[in-house]
């Protein structure tokens, strides 16, 4: 299967919503820091991963499912940031995990943590809106327009989603799996309550 095939389907799988700056990571590959400018991130610290998995599971967690923690999304999200992200895309994202490290997001009630990642939520989109109103400014105006980074929480869901339905405990438990499909059928009715099936 090529690459864009792949991003195509994982698209239609999460409703289509990775980012610009993601699809791009899938299309062009891998990119150095000379390629990109400025130092490239390499892992995340000890504590960095467990607050990455403790996001990550906040966004899936476990039910009668597997949650992101066992499907291993952090440890995915840190290869994903290290091979196909740039620089300030990294910086972008590391950015807003040391901001929740800041708030002890660790400790925090579970109440708590859905407040401040719905707030993050909200900054993410509000972010996005500013812009793509200075984008279209600068275009308008005939001057180039520097993309800024990824905000973090938009890459930290993508990454998530992205990472867990494409992981053997999200593709087999909580979607439809089929090992070996038979034929295609392009019309057939779904049940009530029926999984997605995995792609």
């Amino acid at each position: 299967m090529k690459r864009r095939d792949a991003l195509a389907r994982v698209a239609l799988l999460v409703g289509g919503t990775l980012s610009a700056p993601t699809m791009a990571a899938f299309l062009e590959g891998c990119t150095t820091a000379d390629q990109s400018g400025g130092k490239a991130f390499t892992a995340f610290s000890n504590d960095q991963l467990k607050l990455v998995a403790e996001i990550a599971e906040v966004i899936i967690p476990a039910t009668d499912t597997p949650g992101a923690k066992e499907a291993q999304v952090a440890e995915f999200i840190q290869l994903m940031l290290k091979d196909c992200y740039y620089p300030k895309d990294q910086n972008s994202f590391l950015k807003g995990l040391q901001e929740l490290s800041d708030k002890d997001f660790m400790s925090a009630s579970p109440e708590v943590r859905i407040e401040w990642l719905t707030a993050a939520e909200d900054s993410a989109y509000a972010a996005a809106d500013q812009t793509a109103q200075r984008r279209k400014a600068a275009l308008d105006a005939g001057r180039t327009f520097d993309e800024p980074g990824v905000p973090f929480f938009r890459l930290m869901k993508e990454l998530t989603l992205l990472g867990y339905f494409t992981s053997e405990a999200g593709a087999t438990q909580a979607l439809d799996y089929m090992p070996v499909p038979g034929s295609f059928n392009g019309c057939i009715p779904l049940e009530a309550g029926q999984k997605t099936w995995a792609i």
